[in-house]
C-alpha cells in the first residue's frame, strides 16, 4: 500500500525489501518446514502497481502540476488484473 502514499522513493524500498524478504528469508526458514511435511510452497508479492506512479495526460506522457513537477498517481488504475 506504499505506493497509494505517492513516495517514490519508499516504494522502491518497500519493493526491494519485499523481493529480499521472500528469497533470502523464506528459503531458509519456511521451505525447510515444507519439505519435511511433503508440501508445496507459493510465494505471492502485491506490488500495487508500483510500477505505473506518474499521471498521463491525454498525449502519453507525464502529467505535470501548475509548477511543472510530474503529478504522482495514488489512486487504483483501471487495469484488469491478469
Amino acid at each position: 500500500m506504499v505506493r497509494h502514499a505517492g513516495d517514490v522513493e519508499a516504494t522502491i524500498v518497500a519493493c526491494k525489501a519485499a523481493k529480499e524478504a521472500e528469497f533470502d528469508f523464506v528459503k531458509q526458514k519456511i521451505l525447510d518446514v515444507v519439505d519435511q511435511v511433503s508440501g508445496i510452497f507459493v510465494v505471492t508479492v502485491d506490488h500495487d502497481n508500483a510500477e505505473d506512479m506518474v499521471k498521463m495526460n491525454k498525449k502519453g506522457e507525464h502529467a505535470l502540476d501548475k509548477e511543472g513537477n510530474v503529478q504522482i498517481l495514488v489512486s487504483h488504475t483501471l487495469q484488469p488484473v491478469t
